[in-house]
């Protein structure tokens, strides 16, 4: 029984864990093209995109996962058990981009100072 907070918890659950997998493919495309081009255009490209998706994606990733947590949390409490599954891993997300969040911070205040 799929019922509507089930549905949404999965999609905002989901978000953050693509925008961590595409920085991630980003990030290792950038150092496979780092030695052969010379670090050129593409590597550039690939290499900023991952960066500042390291910097950016933290605290918009935190609010997601927050909302997601919640929409699972409801679902499970209308009785859908699929749910649970959402719930721990939104749990999981949290704990980690709070971390993210906190580490970005920091490399903004010291990145001020450069």
């Amino acid at each position: 029984m799929d019922n509507r907070n089930h549905k949404i918890a999965k999609i905002l659950i989901l978000i953050p864990i693509i925008v961590f997998a595409v920085t991630v493919i980003c990030m290792g495309f950038a150092m496979i093209l780092e030695g052969p081009t010379g670090r050129g255009t593409i590597y550039s490209i690939v290499a900023l995109i991952g960066i500042l998706s390291i910097f950016l994606s933290p605290l918009p990733c935190l609010v997601i996962s927050v909302a997601g947590t919640v929409f699972a949390a409801k679902a499970l409490k209308e009785g859908s058990r699929r749910s649970l599954i959402f719930l721990v891993i939104g749990i999981v997300e949290i704990m980690t981009y709070v971390v993210g969040v906190i580490l970005a911070g920091i490399m903004f205040i010291n990145g001020q100072s450069v």
